[in-house]
């Protein structure tokens, strides 16, 4: 099992990772931000897929980070494993939830 998540997220970090230069690359652009170029980025099927699937590959990440850190500092610090991984998952579907409002 911990194989497998660990090259889960080493995956989805390279799939964010791809987004963070594409998105730098994008905003250095000249004349890169206004409506208009924003809305053609937007419009495209294949961004739109991109970053959908990026999106939900950091929602993710995150649940699975939250797990593995609440696991490892819950008794150390005398915190509640269960509040502190449902806390980080309900934030991470609210990250995932604003993200495909904003997408579509």
């Amino acid at each position: 099992m911990g194989v497998k998540q660990w090259i889960f997220q080493r995956l989805s970090n390279v799939a964010i990772v791809v987004f963070g230069f594409w998105l730098v690359y994008f905003l250095a652009s000249p004349g890169a931000i206004t409506s208009e170029t924003i809305n053609d980025l937007f419009s495209n099927t294949a961004s739109l897929i991109y970053l959908t699937i990026t999106l939900v590959l950091a929602g993710l990440n995150s649940i699975l980070a939250g797990w593995q850190i609440a696991g490892d500092y819950s008794e150390k610090f005398n915190l509640n494993q269960t509040f502190l991984v449902s806390f980080g998952t309900i934030v991470s579907v609210a990250y995932i939830a604003v993200g495909f409002c904003i997408l579509f």
